[in-house]
């Protein structure tokens, strides 16, 4: 069954993830990091996530794996 589209369907989803993302945290299970880059680094992050199809959790952990395979 797909997701109703409804403003309140899509606020208690936002709710419900946000309070599973708050659990996640509090039990240091996830760890919250936010990003300033400059436009053109964002944008090409954001092209080449698209090309690859991945979210940008996937992607930050594929970077550590490369650093520490080639450092």
């Amino acid at each position: 069954m797909a997701n109703a589209q409804t403003e309140h369907s899509k606020a208690l989803r936002a709710k419900t993830a946000n309070e599973r993302n708050k659990r996640l945290r509090e039990a240091g299970l996830v760890k919250a990091i936010t990003l300033q880059l400059p436009t053109e680094t964002a944008e090409e992050f954001n092209a080449i996530l698209k090309e690859l199809g991945n979210s940008r959790t996937e992607s930050v952990k594929t970077l550590c794996e490369f650093y520490r395979l080639h450092s």
